[in-house]
């Protein structure tokens, strides 16, 4: 469709039936903005709008959509050119329709899944924020394997951190026995004792997202530090 021929054609017409705009876009119930816009070639009609719009101007949708009005004596060239015309505007709305319904889907998509991801937050937020940014030990829990059962995630005037998968990590009490020149004592609950010649290292374990656990190993010992 040549929307400026077209234009053209409905401006013509609307005005030999002594139509203004708003008139023409009160039986076709859109606004007269819509029409001035066909008028100025800026835009072409709605397919849905396309059959009203030339019962209004007393054409075939075929001369609407070629831009001009056809005779008896139109060859049949003319015909056929503006039967493929129709067919190929039909085409172009209806893809204009699909990809218009695909963006609202993806759009609706990518909300829904922003909500969940906002609700999972809420709900599991004590689990995410067990610890603060759960950032640096995700990074550390990812470096762990075979040959690497634990790795520190932070270091602190206070206190050493590790991350190892869950349960007891014997490299770890291996590390800190030689580190500390201690030895395991006993476990009560999350806490693990290390003891020496005179003190007591007190290790404390936490599950961290139900996979791993957390070790914060103090920088002073129970007695003498």
């Amino acid at each position: 469709m040549d929307n400026l021929k077209t234009g053209l054609l409905i401006r013509e017409l609307r005005k030999e039936k002594g139509m203004t705009q708003k008139a023409l876009a009160e039986l076709l119930h859109i606004t007269d903005r819509a029409v001035s816009k066909w008028e100025r070639g800026l835009c072409a009609p709605d397919l849905s709008t396309l059959e009203p719009l030339a019962k209004a101007l007393d054409i075939s949708v075929n001369e609407l959509i070629a831009g001009e009005r056809m005779t008896v004596q139109t060859p049949v060239e003319g015909l056929e050119k503006a039967v493929k015309e129709v067919i190929a505007y039909s085409e172009n709305e209806i893809g204009k329709k699909t990809r218009a319904v695909k963006i609202k889907l993806a759009i609706g998509c990518a909300a829904a899944c922003a909500a969940l991801l906002a609700f999972l937050i809420f709900i599991y937020s004590p689990v995410i924020f067990q610890r603060g940014n759960p950032i640096p030990y995700l990074a550390a829990a990812m470096q762990i394997n075979e040959d690497r059962p634990y790795v520190q995630v932070a270091v602190n005037d206070n206190a050493d951190i590790y991350i190892s998968h869950r349960g007891e990590c014997p490299a770890l009490f291996n590390y800190i026995e030689d580190t500390w020149n201690a030895t395991f004592r006993e476990q009560m609950g999350g806490t693990y004792f290390f003891v020496t010649d005179a003190d007591a290292l007190m290790v404390s374990a936490e599950v961290y997202w139900a996979k791993f656990t957390v070790w914060t190993i103090p920088n002073v010992t129970l007695v003498g530090g």
